[in-house]
């Protein structure tokens, strides 16, 4: 459809401009309206063209949640369940607003659970078939599938700070986000990293501006490594490896924050060369 909008774009566009030709030379007002005529027809076109289906940018589509084990003869259950696929797309904005906006590490289970009450107590349902707590824990558990399935959509790794600082937050509440969990150190003593858990693998996480600022030392973080408090130790950076030599050693990586998305599986295969 779009070719066939672009050819019609060039025919009226040509047959315009000689109709142009010709009114000017001739001082003719026929050819003269027939220039304004395909001229209009020739920007309608282009408008179509524009608007056309293989040309409109599609916003990436949400991975649903599943249903599975949820009631859904349940009316009240299946009424918040409607509710929550019409609103997914705002509550999932909510929840990486509410990431990114906290001035400490967030708890990722509180928010979820703030989120999810605020939902429930807008509903207007009047709680016979289910009760409250009860609707609850089943939107969480939707909830957290939801945003298990789609952290690249909440991830957008393009936008980030320049600034030390920021960067730097920005980066530990993308983990966060990511579905990797803070942690304390179990003697409660200040680490030159921070610790980060996902799926039983335990990392600890510096994080830079660019590489070249990177000053570690890396006798002290693979004593760490020796001990068993982290499995990894990994540096990231805006400008970091592109994944074919990420290593300095043999459990110290940097890696570019775009990479985010895809640490765990690349720190499993790292387990799974060695």
């Amino acid at each position: 459809m779009t070719s066939f909008y672009q050819f019609l774009i060039w025919f009226f566009t040509i047959v315009s401009l000689i109709a142009l030709m010709y009114g000017v030379l001739s001082a003719d007002l026929i050819f003269i309206g027939l220039f304004i005529c395909t001229l209009i027809i020739s920007v309608i076109f282009y408008r179509l063209n524009e608007t056309s289906p293989t040309n409109v940018t599609q916003e990436p589509q949400l991975k649903d949640f599943t249903l599975e084990g949820i009631d859904q003869d349940n009316i009240e259950i299946s009424e918040a369940i409607e509710t929550l696929k019409q609103e997914q797309t705002k509550l999932m904005t909510i929840f990486k607003k509410d990431v990114y906006s906290n001035r400490e590490i967030p708890s990722i289970s509180e928010i979820k659970r703030n989120i999810v009450s605020d939902f429930v107590s807008s509903l207007s349902l009047d709680f016979e078939m289910v009760s409250k707590l009860e609707l609850k824990d089943i939107i969480l558990r939707l909830m957290n599938d939801l945003i298990e399935k789609n952290s690249n959509h909440l991830f957008e790794p393009s936008f980030f700070p320049q600034e030390d600082p920021s960067y730097v937050n920005w980066v530990k509440r993308s983990l966060i986000l990511l579905g990797w969990k803070a942690r304390e150190g179990e003697d409660g003593v200040k680490r030159s990293f921070d610790l980060f858990e996902k799926n039983g693998m335990i990392i600890g996480v510096i994080v830079f501006t660019h590489t070249k600022k990177a000053n570690v030392d890396l006798k002290q973080h693979e004593h760490y490594i020796r001990n068993g408090e982290i499995d990894f130790l990994v540096i990231i950076t805006q400008d970091g490896s592109d994944g074919n030599k990420p290593q300095l050693s043999s459990r110290i990586i940097v890696i570019k924050h775009h990479d985010l998305p895809k640490l765990l599986l690349i720190l499993k295969k790292l387990l799974t060369t060695k």
